[in-house]
């Protein structure tokens, strides 16, 4: 049997049939793979992403761990009363705990207890973990503040 001895209807069934086997092994021998290796590198993109996030954050902590030195409970005390007093600003009382203290101020300008905080925090990493601040008049409040030191 040959080609030309094949009637139409028949022909069009064997061509009919080969296209569908090549799209067949396209699919099988190229897309199939590009799709599995597309997906392969959508995870590693994925892996990358999340690797660099967490590298971010670990690079800002070790940044800010750095960058502070350790203190005492003493030293922190010190630096504590040294900036507040700098300011003017009696204590009422100072505790220290192992890596906290509790401060008691009875009267101040919250504007002047806000650039206080940030100075602390700024020069030493010593920051507020928690804050009871009460308005005693316009502009004016008293404050317990508990403070956490590196």
């Amino acid at each position: 049997m040959t080609w030309g001895n094949i009637n139409k209807p028949e022909n069009s069934a064997i061509t009919l049939t080969t296209g569908i086997l090549i799209v067949v092994a396209l699919y099988a021998l190229v897309f199939s793979p590009l799709l599995n290796h597309s997906e392969q590198i959508q995870d590693e993109l994925k892996a990358e992403k999340e690797l660099t996030l967490y590298l971010d954050q670990a690079e800002q902590k070790l940044s800010t761990l750095s960058r502070y030195q350790a203190l005492s409970k003493e030293q922190a005390k010190q630096q504590i009363n040294a900036i507040f007093q700098a300011q003017g600003i009696q204590l009422n009382t100072l505790s220290m705990k192992d890596k906290s203290s509790i401060v008691s101020i009875n009267s101040i300008a919250f504007n002047q207890l806000l650039n206080i905080l940030q100075q602390l925090k700024d020069q030493h990493g010593i920051i507020v973990t928690k804050a009871d601040i009460k308005r005693i008049k316009t502009g004016v409040v008293s404050a317990q503040l508990t403070f956490q030191f590196p």
